[in-house]
Protein backbone atom coordinates (compact mmCIF):
# COMPACT_ATOMS: atom_id res chain seq x y z
CA UNK A 1 0.00 0.00 0.00
CA UNK A 2 1.00 3.14 -0.18
CA UNK A 3 -0.36 6.36 1.23
CA UNK A 4 0.11 10.58 1.88
CA UNK A 5 -0.11 9.55 5.61
CA UNK A 6 1.11 6.62 7.85
CA UNK A 7 -2.87 5.93 8.92
CA UNK A 8 -3.80 3.32 6.69
CA UNK A 9 -7.52 3.68 7.62
CA UNK A 10 -7.96 7.02 8.83
CA UNK A 11 -8.94 10.25 6.76
CA UNK A 12 -6.26 12.08 5.37
CA UNK A 13 -7.59 15.23 6.25
CA UNK A 14 -10.46 17.16 5.90
CA UNK A 15 -9.11 18.53 2.43
CA UNK A 16 -7.86 15.36 1.44
CA UNK A 17 -11.42 14.11 0.91
CA UNK A 18 -11.79 12.44 -3.06
CA UNK A 19 -14.62 12.09 -4.64
CA UNK A 20 -13.83 8.47 -5.67
CA UNK A 21 -17.18 6.68 -6.85
CA UNK A 22 -20.73 7.52 -7.29
CA UNK A 23 -22.78 7.67 -4.36
CA UNK A 24 -25.00 5.20 -6.10
CA UNK A 25 -22.26 2.68 -6.33
CA UNK A 26 -21.11 3.78 -2.26
CA UNK A 27 -24.84 2.99 -0.97
CA UNK A 28 -24.80 -0.30 -2.71
CA UNK A 29 -21.66 -1.01 -1.04
CA UNK A 30 -22.52 -0.06 1.91
CA UNK A 31 -25.29 -1.86 1.82
CA UNK A 32 -23.64 -5.37 0.90
CA UNK A 33 -21.97 -5.08 4.17
CA UNK A 34 -24.77 -3.37 6.22
CA UNK A 35 -28.86 -3.46 5.14
CA UNK A 36 -29.45 -0.65 7.79
CA UNK A 37 -27.62 1.90 5.67
CA UNK A 38 -29.81 4.44 4.21
CA UNK A 39 -27.58 6.89 2.82
CA UNK A 40 -23.82 8.34 2.34
CA UNK A 41 -22.39 10.89 3.97
CA UNK A 42 -19.56 10.99 1.80
CA UNK A 43 -16.59 9.16 0.09
CA UNK A 44 -12.64 9.84 0.48
CA UNK A 45 -9.79 7.77 -0.84
CA UNK A 46 -7.71 6.91 2.07
CA UNK A 47 -4.75 5.02 0.00
CA UNK A 48 -3.66 3.52 -2.99
CA UNK A 49 -2.25 0.55 -3.72
CA UNK A 50 1.01 -0.61 -4.79
CA UNK A 51 1.46 -0.91 -8.97
CA UNK A 52 -2.29 1.06 -9.32
CA UNK A 53 -3.95 -2.33 -8.82
CA UNK A 54 -6.24 -0.40 -6.97
CA UNK A 55 -7.56 1.65 -4.03
CA UNK A 56 -8.78 1.74 -0.22
CA UNK A 57 -12.04 4.25 0.04
CA UNK A 58 -13.54 5.54 3.51
CA UNK A 59 -17.54 5.54 3.12
CA UNK A 60 -19.54 7.03 5.94
CA UNK A 61 -23.33 6.38 6.21
CA UNK A 62 -26.01 7.08 7.94
CA UNK A 63 -28.36 4.08 8.93
CA UNK A 64 -32.11 3.16 9.46
CA UNK A 65 -31.65 4.02 13.42
CA UNK A 66 -30.23 7.35 12.58
CA UNK A 67 -26.77 6.65 13.53
CA UNK A 68 -23.47 6.88 11.38
CA UNK A 69 -21.48 4.12 10.31
CA UNK A 70 -17.99 3.97 9.03
CA UNK A 71 -16.90 1.40 6.70
CA UNK A 72 -13.77 0.49 4.37
CA UNK A 73 -13.52 -0.36 0.90
CA UNK A 74 -10.74 -1.83 -0.58
CA UNK A 75 -10.95 -2.44 -4.50
CA UNK A 76 -8.57 -4.19 -6.42
CA UNK A 77 -8.50 -4.56 -10.09
CA UNK A 78 -5.61 -6.56 -11.97
CA UNK A 79 -5.19 -5.83 -15.15
CA UNK A 80 -2.10 -5.70 -17.73
CA UNK A 81 -0.26 -8.42 -15.44
CA UNK A 82 3.23 -7.99 -17.40
CA UNK A 83 5.75 -8.44 -14.65
CA UNK A 84 6.47 -11.53 -12.27
CA UNK A 85 6.42 -9.08 -9.40
CA UNK A 86 2.75 -8.04 -10.41
CA UNK A 87 1.30 -11.82 -10.77
CA UNK A 88 2.45 -12.18 -7.20
CA UNK A 89 0.81 -9.39 -6.03
CA UNK A 90 -2.40 -10.24 -8.07
CA UNK A 91 -2.36 -13.69 -6.11
CA UNK A 92 -2.13 -12.09 -2.77
CA UNK A 93 -5.37 -10.09 -3.19
CA UNK A 94 -7.35 -13.12 -3.81
CA UNK A 95 -5.52 -14.39 -0.62
CA UNK A 96 -6.41 -11.38 1.34
CA UNK A 97 -10.13 -11.52 -0.02
CA UNK A 98 -10.04 -15.45 0.86
CA UNK A 99 -8.66 -14.01 4.58
CA UNK A 100 -11.70 -12.07 5.50
CA UNK A 101 -14.67 -14.19 3.75
CA UNK A 102 -12.96 -17.34 5.82
CA UNK A 103 -11.25 -15.98 8.86
CA UNK A 104 -11.90 -12.38 10.16
CA UNK A 105 -15.37 -12.71 12.01
CA UNK A 106 -14.00 -15.19 14.57
CA UNK A 107 -10.10 -13.01 14.30
CA UNK A 108 -11.70 -9.79 15.12
CA UNK A 109 -13.60 -10.85 18.31
CA UNK A 110 -9.84 -11.46 19.57
CA UNK A 111 -8.92 -7.74 17.70
CA UNK A 112 -6.46 -9.77 15.69
CA UNK A 113 -7.91 -7.95 12.54
CA UNK A 114 -11.08 -6.08 11.25
CA UNK A 115 -14.05 -7.81 10.63
CA UNK A 116 -14.83 -8.58 6.84
CA UNK A 117 -18.19 -6.83 5.89
CA UNK A 118 -18.66 -8.14 2.22
CA UNK A 119 -16.19 -9.66 0.17
CA UNK A 120 -16.83 -10.59 -3.98
CA UNK A 121 -13.81 -11.80 -5.86
CA UNK A 122 -14.24 -12.39 -9.73
CA UNK A 123 -11.42 -13.90 -11.19
CA UNK A 124 -12.27 -12.21 -14.77
CA UNK A 125 -13.27 -16.01 -15.96
CA UNK A 126 -11.04 -17.84 -19.03
CA UNK A 127 -8.22 -14.36 -18.32
CA UNK A 128 -7.77 -15.23 -14.75
CA UNK A 129 -5.83 -13.07 -13.06
CA UNK A 130 -5.23 -10.73 -15.43
CA UNK A 131 -8.92 -8.97 -15.74
CA UNK A 132 -9.67 -10.32 -11.60
CA UNK A 133 -12.20 -7.62 -9.71
CA UNK A 134 -12.24 -8.13 -5.75
CA UNK A 135 -13.26 -6.05 -3.39
CA UNK A 136 -13.28 -6.33 0.06
CA UNK A 137 -15.14 -4.47 2.79
CA UNK A 138 -14.32 -4.04 6.36
CA UNK A 139 -14.58 -2.21 9.30
CA UNK A 140 -11.95 0.60 10.27
CA UNK A 141 -9.42 -0.26 12.47
CA UNK A 142 -9.75 1.23 16.32
CA UNK A 143 -6.91 3.60 16.10
CA UNK A 144 -4.22 5.27 14.20
CA UNK A 145 -1.84 3.17 12.78
CA UNK A 146 1.64 2.77 14.79
CA UNK A 147 4.34 4.59 13.80
CA UNK A 148 6.81 3.69 16.61
CA UNK A 149 7.09 0.16 17.93
CA UNK A 150 9.02 -0.16 21.06
CA UNK A 151 8.39 -0.93 24.62
CA UNK A 152 4.34 -1.57 25.31
CA UNK A 153 3.56 -1.21 21.88
CA UNK A 154 6.04 -3.97 20.88
CA UNK A 155 4.88 -6.32 23.66
CA UNK A 156 1.25 -5.64 22.18
CA UNK A 157 2.52 -6.79 18.73
CA UNK A 158 4.15 -9.56 19.67
CA UNK A 159 1.15 -11.20 22.21
CA UNK A 160 -1.30 -10.53 19.01
CA UNK A 161 1.39 -12.33 16.37
CA UNK A 162 1.19 -15.17 18.80
CA UNK A 163 -2.79 -15.08 19.20
CA UNK A 164 -2.88 -15.10 15.15
CA UNK A 165 -0.20 -17.84 14.91
CA UNK A 166 -1.87 -20.15 17.76
CA UNK A 167 -5.47 -19.96 15.81
CA UNK A 168 -3.67 -21.97 12.76
CA UNK A 169 -0.71 -24.04 15.10
CA UNK A 170 0.50 -26.75 13.52
CA UNK A 171 0.55 -28.73 10.49
CA UNK A 172 -2.95 -29.98 10.19
CA UNK A 173 -4.35 -26.42 10.69
CA UNK A 174 -2.59 -24.63 8.55
CA UNK A 175 -2.77 -27.03 5.89
CA UNK A 176 -6.59 -27.11 6.13
CA UNK A 177 -5.96 -22.99 6.06
CA UNK A 178 -4.26 -23.40 2.84
CA UNK A 179 -6.60 -25.41 1.50
CA UNK A 180 -9.67 -22.97 1.99
CA UNK A 181 -7.71 -19.66 -0.19
CA UNK A 182 -4.23 -18.76 2.08
CA UNK A 183 -0.98 -18.89 0.77
CA UNK A 184 0.97 -22.30 0.36
CA UNK A 185 3.79 -20.24 1.24
CA UNK A 186 3.47 -16.97 3.41
CA UNK A 187 5.57 -13.46 3.21
CA UNK A 188 6.47 -12.07 0.41
CA UNK A 189 10.00 -12.81 0.40
CA UNK A 190 10.60 -16.40 0.25
CA UNK A 191 12.61 -17.70 -2.16
CA UNK A 192 10.44 -19.24 -4.67
CA UNK A 193 9.19 -15.76 -5.03
CA UNK A 194 12.06 -13.77 -5.87
CA UNK A 195 14.30 -15.41 -8.59
CA UNK A 196 15.06 -12.14 -9.87
CA UNK A 197 16.46 -10.98 -6.29
CA UNK A 198 18.37 -14.11 -5.99
CA UNK A 199 20.05 -13.76 -9.23
CA UNK A 200 20.80 -10.21 -8.61
CA UNK A 201 22.89 -11.39 -5.38
CA UNK A 202 26.94 -10.92 -5.42
CA UNK A 203 28.56 -14.14 -5.57
CA UNK A 204 31.45 -12.45 -3.18
CA UNK A 205 31.27 -12.14 0.41
CA UNK A 206 28.63 -12.40 2.52
CA UNK A 207 26.03 -12.12 -0.44
CA UNK A 208 27.80 -15.25 -1.75
CA UNK A 209 27.68 -17.34 1.26
CA UNK A 210 23.80 -16.60 1.86
CA UNK A 211 23.23 -17.18 -2.39
CA UNK A 212 24.83 -20.95 -1.58
CA UNK A 213 22.89 -21.68 1.37
CA UNK A 214 19.51 -19.99 0.20
CA UNK A 215 17.99 -23.08 -0.85
CA UNK A 216 18.90 -25.54 2.11
CA UNK A 217 17.69 -22.70 4.80
CA UNK A 218 14.34 -22.31 2.41
CA UNK A 219 14.09 -25.94 2.61
CA UNK A 220 14.40 -26.45 6.41
CA UNK A 221 12.30 -23.54 7.10
CA UNK A 222 9.50 -25.24 5.14
CA UNK A 223 10.34 -28.68 7.21
CA UNK A 224 10.62 -26.75 10.30
CA UNK A 225 8.51 -28.14 13.05
CA UNK A 226 6.77 -24.97 13.92
CA UNK A 227 4.28 -24.18 11.25
CA UNK A 228 1.26 -21.94 11.15
CA UNK A 229 -0.47 -19.35 8.81
CA UNK A 230 1.71 -15.95 9.32
CA UNK A 231 0.88 -12.51 8.25
CA UNK A 232 3.70 -12.05 6.28
CA UNK A 233 4.31 -8.17 6.40
CA UNK A 234 4.37 -7.20 9.84
CA UNK A 235 5.54 -3.72 9.38
CA UNK A 236 4.42 -1.07 12.23
CA UNK A 237 2.42 0.75 9.22
CA UNK A 238 0.16 -2.20 9.21
CA UNK A 239 -1.01 -2.42 12.93
CA UNK A 240 -2.85 -0.14 15.22
CA UNK A 241 -3.28 -0.34 18.85
CA UNK A 242 -6.48 -2.29 19.46
CA UNK A 243 -9.71 -1.79 22.02
CA UNK A 244 -7.32 -3.54 24.43
CA UNK A 245 -4.09 -2.05 24.79
CA UNK A 246 -1.92 -5.00 24.86
CA UNK A 247 -2.69 -6.12 22.13
CA UNK A 248 -2.59 -5.06 18.39
CA UNK A 249 -4.83 -5.32 15.20
CA UNK A 250 -3.27 -6.27 11.69
CA UNK A 251 -4.53 -4.99 8.42
CA UNK A 252 -2.99 -6.14 5.04
CA UNK A 253 -3.37 -9.85 4.72
CA UNK A 254 -2.28 -9.70 1.29
CA UNK A 255 0.44 -12.25 2.03
CA UNK A 256 -1.35 -14.68 4.84
CA UNK A 257 -0.04 -18.37 4.55
CA UNK A 258 1.64 -21.12 5.97
CA UNK A 259 5.50 -20.88 7.25
CA UNK A 260 7.17 -21.34 10.06
CA UNK A 261 6.51 -18.82 13.08
CA UNK A 262 9.80 -17.74 12.81
CA UNK A 263 9.34 -15.86 9.49
CA UNK A 264 7.27 -13.68 11.02
CA UNK A 265 9.22 -12.79 14.08
CA UNK A 266 12.44 -12.65 12.40
CA UNK A 267 10.49 -9.97 10.31
CA UNK A 268 8.88 -8.06 12.95
CA UNK A 269 11.88 -8.05 14.93
CA UNK A 270 13.81 -6.57 11.91
CA UNK A 271 11.70 -4.53 9.89
CA UNK A 272 8.60 -3.48 12.19
CA UNK A 273 10.11 -2.70 16.01
CA UNK A 274 12.37 -0.01 16.81
CA UNK A 275 15.14 -1.62 19.23
CA UNK A 276 17.37 -1.22 21.21
CA UNK A 277 21.23 -1.54 21.23
CA UNK A 278 21.12 -4.15 23.38
CA UNK A 279 18.46 -6.23 21.46
CA UNK A 280 20.70 -9.18 21.14
CA UNK A 281 21.57 -9.79 24.57
CA UNK A 282 18.00 -8.89 26.49
CA UNK A 283 15.02 -7.72 24.32
CA UNK A 284 15.28 -10.51 21.45
CA UNK A 285 14.60 -13.06 24.40
CA UNK A 286 12.42 -11.56 26.57
CA UNK A 287 10.11 -11.49 22.82
CA UNK A 288 10.51 -14.59 22.46
CA UNK A 289 9.68 -15.87 26.25
CA UNK A 290 6.21 -13.56 25.60
CA UNK A 291 5.69 -15.03 22.22
CA UNK A 292 5.74 -18.96 23.85
CA UNK A 293 3.72 -17.74 26.83
CA UNK A 294 0.80 -16.18 24.46
CA UNK A 295 0.89 -19.67 22.64
CA UNK A 296 0.86 -21.42 25.54
CA UNK A 297 -2.52 -18.87 26.88
CA UNK A 298 -4.08 -19.51 23.30
CA UNK A 299 -3.94 -22.97 23.56
CA UNK A 300 -0.70 -24.56 22.29
CA UNK A 301 0.21 -27.60 23.82
CA UNK A 302 -3.21 -28.10 25.76
CA UNK A 303 -4.15 -31.70 27.21
CA UNK A 304 -5.90 -33.14 23.78
CA UNK A 305 -4.63 -30.72 20.97
CA UNK A 306 -2.23 -32.70 19.41
CA UNK A 307 -1.80 -30.21 16.68
CA UNK A 308 1.88 -28.99 17.40
CA UNK A 309 3.48 -28.41 20.93
CA UNK A 310 4.84 -25.10 22.53
CA UNK A 311 7.91 -24.25 21.15
CA UNK A 312 11.01 -24.57 23.55
CA UNK A 313 13.41 -21.60 23.22
CA UNK A 314 16.13 -22.95 21.60
CA UNK A 315 14.54 -24.86 19.02
CA UNK A 316 12.71 -21.28 18.45
CA UNK A 317 15.90 -19.39 18.57
CA UNK A 318 17.72 -21.61 16.10
CA UNK A 319 14.86 -21.33 13.52
CA UNK A 320 14.83 -17.53 13.86
CA UNK A 321 18.34 -17.62 13.03
CA UNK A 322 17.12 -18.84 9.92
CA UNK A 323 15.01 -16.72 9.20
CA UNK A 324 16.93 -14.03 9.63
CA UNK A 325 19.34 -15.60 7.06
CA UNK A 326 16.21 -15.97 4.84
CA UNK A 327 15.42 -12.25 4.98
CA UNK A 328 18.95 -10.93 4.48
CA UNK A 329 19.28 -13.34 1.70
CA UNK A 330 16.08 -11.24 -0.46
CA UNK A 331 17.09 -8.11 1.05
CA UNK A 332 20.44 -8.69 -0.51
CA UNK A 333 18.42 -9.07 -4.01
CA UNK A 334 15.98 -6.26 -3.72
CA UNK A 335 17.92 -3.49 -0.97
CA UNK A 336 18.81 -3.81 3.04
CA UNK A 337 16.88 -1.66 5.00
CA UNK A 338 15.70 -2.10 8.98
CA UNK A 339 17.71 -2.47 12.09
CA UNK A 340 21.38 -2.76 11.69
CA UNK A 341 22.23 -5.52 14.20
CA UNK A 342 20.86 -7.78 10.95
CA UNK A 343 23.87 -8.42 9.16
CA UNK A 344 26.56 -8.99 11.75
CA UNK A 345 23.75 -11.71 13.61
CA UNK A 346 23.09 -13.27 9.57
CA UNK A 347 27.07 -13.39 9.15
CA UNK A 348 27.51 -15.88 12.42
CA UNK A 349 24.86 -17.63 11.71
CA UNK A 350 25.41 -18.73 7.88
CA UNK A 351 28.81 -19.67 8.74
CA UNK A 352 27.15 -22.04 11.02
CA UNK A 353 25.11 -22.79 8.50
CA UNK A 354 27.39 -23.16 5.84
CA UNK A 355 29.55 -25.53 8.18
CA UNK A 356 27.15 -27.91 9.93
CA UNK A 357 23.95 -27.55 7.59
CA UNK A 358 20.59 -26.68 8.71
CA UNK A 359 19.66 -29.80 10.46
Amino acid sequence: MSSGSGNYFDVLSPTAHIRTMKNSEALALAQSADPTVTSVSSTSQIATLWAGMGSIVKVKCQTSAGSERTIIAKHIRCRNLRSFGDKRKAASYHVEAAFYSKYSAELSDQHICCKGLHVEDNSGGEKGDEEAKITIVMTPLPNATIHRMSDDTARAAVRSVARLHAHFWGRSKSEAAVRNGLAPQGTYWYLDTRPDEYDAMSRHGLSGKLKRAARDIDEALKSHMYQTICHGDLKSCNMSLSADPRHVTFVDFQYVGKACCAKDLAYLFVCGMDVDDDFEERQEEEMLRLYIDELRTNGVGDVGNDDGTVPTIDVLRDALDLAYCDLYRWMLGWGVWGNGFLEERVDRCVDQILKTGTS
